[in-house]
């Protein structure tokens, strides 16, 4: 019997939260230092955007297989073997400096961590109820954050040239699975999943799903290559994550915010201005010096209105499919914000290589624009959209979409 307020379901889980902290700490940790050290290896900005991208790759495989993996095993053994692959793949970097082998690690990595999510998250479904879990999926968003964003911090606690880092980064995921066998009660089973519903989608609401392939892009790109940005500009190590941290905590500001406006007002209208105002500092960035005070309030800008766009496109999609298709809908979501995380790194990397460091800013500014003239499009053709199932706004992060279909599933 689980406790019905949600501060008391919120320490029963307590295991749960420390297990993703730390998950986080070591995958946030580990993104920005793979991208240094490829630098540092003398790999070419195109080719270490390309590397980069095989985390996004291999996490929509884990988010397509893992639900059967667990239907066969279970939970725990899954998780216990995904984490320990995953801390095996950031050390393996040390063992072969290869484009390719770097580019399968990160693939695996991607699969693992996608699928250490899937799992944690089905715990947290289970922990809770349907007056509760909108809450307890607030917390668990501010957990995400908050661990991408001090393991951003933990760059700068040693030499991206050394070994001791990834190190680091790999006890801090295998540390993961210990609060997890602690957990006392059982996970939920994995509903199964239908056909995913693209056509529809398309049809009732395009702008969410393009939506989720731009945020995808968007934020693989900034996660993925401002460290490379930062190297190529000649910030140290210490200045590069903080900057990388402020875009992460510009998402945790200006998400709720957003959200309370998405639930006044058509979330069309909101995406549309939420990606115009993207594009525009995005493209301001190119022209600001990487250590001046501007550059710095710009990322923390950025990052709030880049961020968000996956709950908010979400959200538009989930308003209108209606709940018979929600977990199909959360899997296009998922699908296609991570196609879009694919591709960020890869088109970063080649804009880099032909204009300079600058290039990340470019891409960035350019995929939000695209958004926002198609948005600008769709409302033009029709300014008001039904939306009698219209839900309230819940945040939840960028790369793990599956939770909320899971949850509306149960509902």
């Amino acid at each position: 019997m689980f406790p019905t307020s949600p501060a008391r379901q919120a320490l029963s889980v307590w295991p749960l939260f420390l297990a993703i902290a730390l998950l986080m700490l070591g995958n946030g940790l580990q993104a920005s230092l793979i991208g240094i050290r490829a630098g540092i290896e003398g790999f070419a900005t195109a080719t270490i955007g390309t590397v980069m991208s095989g985390y996004y790759a291999g996490f929509m495989m884990g988010a397509i297989g893992t639900p059967k993996l667990v239907s066969r095993v279970g939970h725990v053994r899954v998780y216990a073997g995904l984490a320990s692959l995953a801390s095996t793949a950031t050390l393996a970097h040390l063992l072969v400096v290869d484009p390719m082998a770097w580019f399968g690690f990160r693939m695996v990595s991607g699969a693992c961590l996608a699928g250490l999510y899937i799992v944690a998250e089905s715990w947290l479904n289970g922990a809770s109820t349907d007056s509760t879990r909108g809450r307890l999926l607030a917390i668990y968003m501010l957990v995400v954050t908050a661990g991408l964003a001090l393991g951003q911090l933990l760059l700068g606690s040693g030499d991206p040239s050394g070994f001791g880092l990834f190190i680091g980064a790999s006890v801090l995921i295998s540390l993961a699975v210990v609060p997890m066998a602690l957990v006392r009660f059982s996970a939920p089973p994995v509903p199964e999943m239908g056909a995913v519903p693209y056509r529809h989608i398309l049809r009732l609401a395009p702008v969410g799903l393009v939506g989720s392939v731009v945020t995808g892009a968007s934020n693989g790109a900034l996660l993925a290559m401002g460290a490379v940005w930062g190297a190529g500009e000649g910030l140290g190590v210490d200045r590069i994550a903080v900057l990388l941290t402020l875009a992460l905590v510009g998402g945790v500001l200006v998400q709720w915010p957003l959200g309370m406006l998405s639930d006044r007002f058509s979330r069309r209208r909101v995406i549309f201005a939420t990606t115009t105002v993207a594009a525009v500092v995005a493209l301001s960035m190119t022209t600001f010096g990487p250590t001046s005070g501007l550059m710095a309030i710009a990322i923390l800008v950025l990052g709030g209105f880049s961020f968000p766009m996956y709950s908010l496109s979400g959200s538009h999609v989930n308003d209108l499919v209606g709940p018979d298709l929600a977990v199909g809908a959360g899997a296009a979501i998922m699908l296609a914000n991570g196609i879009g995380a694919v591709m960020g790194p890869v088109g970063a990397g080649l804009v880099m290589t032909a204009v300079g460091p600058t290039g990340l800013w470019l891409a960035i500014a350019f995929v939000h624009g695209a958004l926002a003239l198609y948005a600008a499009y769709r409302l033009i053709r029709q300014w008001n959209i039904p939306a009698p199932h219209k839900e309230r706004f819940v945040p939840y992060p960028a790369r793990s979409g599956g939770l909320r279909s899971l949850m509306r599933e149960r509902r």
